[in-house]
């Protein structure tokens, strides 16, 4: 493959993951020279081996579209990949559009609804990030979807005391409660952060949408 074809297929993907998640970031606007630079490094480093990068697969829709998303460990830190092409859920037609993953890729267990997400390595599970408890531009870029996983790790109580040092600009939700937001789309376990109060509840999404 010449270098400039080589070029050329780094340019088309770059392209259509930053398409593929400017339109389905469930209504969002991600900063584009975050998500570029996120992409590029995203794409070197499973590149190189693919194969051995811990892979991890959940559920993403908005209020139209339904798509799986990638992510890959990189540096200790999970950063999205690529997303499947989103399928309309009222008709049940695909989104016309390039540049996505197939579906077949997605764990059978995830496309079948049988679990909410799948992670290819499970010792990935408890890996922290290296700059876990500290704000990260590749996660505010995303708006916390999901935050560090150092973050959905903590406890109800645990969360009380943490947030109680932190001030970072509020951040709403619309058409439903922080819990659900909180549990559906930034991927925090129920049984963990239940008993927190709602301001309490509010300041963790603000952290999760601050890069936490």
């Amino acid at each position: 493959m010449t270098t400039d074809n080589a070029e050329n297929r780094t340019t088309r993907r770059r392209f259509a993951f930053w398409v593929g998640m400017g339109l389905f970031t469930l209504g969002e606007r991600l900063h584009a020279k975050g998500l570029d630079s996120l992409a590029a490094a995203t794409m070197r480093a499973t590149e190189s081996n693919p194969t051995r990068t811990p892979e991890h697969w959940t559920v993403g829709e908005n209020n139209t579209w339904r798509w799986f998303e990638r992510e890959h460990l990189v540096d200790g830190e999970w950063r999205v990949t690529g997303i499947t092409t989103p399928v309309n859920k009222f008709t049940g037609n695909y989104y016309q559009g390039h540049g996505y993953l197939e579906e077949s890729l997605v764990p059978a267990a995830v496309r079948e609804g049988k679990v909410d997400s799948a992670v290819s390595d499970p010792t990935a599970k408890v890996a922290f990030e290296h700059d876990h408890g500290q704000p990260s531009p590749s996660r505010r870029a995303r708006h916390g979807r999901p935050p560090s996983r150092w973050l959905r790790s903590l406890r109800a109580e645990e969360l009380r005391v943490w947030l109680k040092t932190i001030n970072p600009p509020e951040a709403g939700v619309e058409g439903m409660t922080f819990w659900t937001h909180l549990t559906r789309d930034h991927s925090f376990d129920p049984a963990k952060i239940e008993g927190l109060t709602e301001p309490e509840q509010a300041k963790l999404h603000a952290a999760a949408h601050y890069g936490y």
